[in-house]
């Protein structure tokens, strides 16, 4: 069992209450006050920057293996406390970890709904809404939450790693050619940190699901099953992959189809009545040919 520092201690009233707010909206940023109690909004942090993010993405089956890591500065002389929120769809709560300088802290996860799209700036706050499109999730629109503390001293640089399992989308558990998974990832959110730089996102696919069939992100093939992005600056736009099968795993998986059968039931009586029909005419031509010779 580890022992909770005392400053870490005494942000735990903050997590909490930000935890019991009906709403969230953001990734990897530093949430404020609750506003009215409607949602979790956002702040503009203008002490820590992100110096680069190394994404790690490893398809396993049904699921995904993320590691997200980075490399955060204090820019002041100052110290500076925060709570941060790390944000995606289908989380797997028991698999969620967060290292911080080296050490694992504690975190908690939840599950939100998410709102309209809409977002507010002023001058002190901004709320940051995900569009529903980017976290659907079966009937509901959802988004899970990684709630956890960061402390840095003055001009402190260290990295900040955020492991969990991901849920994929799409048909991932099925065993014939309508096999396939999708992922999202939050990028944007993490605009709100005081400065954003060097993104790089290793993909690792498979062989269940080796093809990356399509994606808003431009990847490059590096290696077998293995696709990398790199970037100076963040996105514009959220990450959205597609995983496939292979064109010969999809053919094989035609003949496991469940749905063969069925089908078969219908046409093969067709498919026997055509065969036996253009059997008779050959036979028919042929028999003609030969009696015409004999004559």
């Amino acid at each position: 069992m580890k022992v909770i520092p005392r400053k870490l201690a005494a942000l735990c009233p903050l997590l909490l209450l930000l935890l019991l707010t009906p709403k969230a909206h953001a990734n990897m940023a530093a949430p404020a006050n609750p506003d009215v109690g409607t949602s979790i909004t956002f702040e503009k942090n203008q002490e820590l920057a992100v110096t680069s993010e190394v994404l790690d993405i490893t398809v396993k089956g049904a699921k995904a293996e993320i590691m997200a890591t980075y490399t955060m500065e204090n820019t002041t002389d100052q110290q500076v406390v925060t709570p941060s929120m790390f944000l995606s769809p289908n989380v797997e709560a028991g698999d969620a970890t967060v290292l911080v300088d080296g050490q694992e802290v504690p975190v908690v996860v939840e599950s939100y709904a998410l709102g309209d799209v809409t977002q507010i700036d002023t001058q002190d706050w901004q709320y940051v809404v995900l569009d529903g499109e980017a976290a659907d999730v079966g009937q509901g629109q959802t988004v899970d939450t990684i709630l956890f503390a960061l402390e840095f001293e003055p001009r402190q640089q260290y990295d900040v790693v955020v492991s969990y399992t991901y849920r994929l989308g799409g048909y991932p558990d099925y065993d014939y050619n309508v096999k396939r998974g999708t992922l999202e990832y939050y990028l944007r959110p993490a605009a709100l940190w005081k400065d954003f730089s060097n993104l790089t996102i290793n993909l690792h696919l498979d062989e269940d699901m080796p093809v990356l069939q399509d994606s808003n992100l431009e990847f490059e093939k590096v290696a077998p099953r293995t696709y990398q992005y790199v970037s100076d600056t963040l996105p514009e736009e959220n990450l959205r992959i597609e995983v496939d099968q292979s064109w010969w795993q999809e053919l094989l998986g035609f003949f496991q189809n469940p749905y063969l059968a069925v089908y078969a039931m219908y046409f093969v009586p067709v498919i026997v009545v055509i065969v036996v029909c253009v059997g008779g005419v050959i036979w028919m031509v042929r028999w003609t040919a030969r009696r015409n010779k004999r004559l």
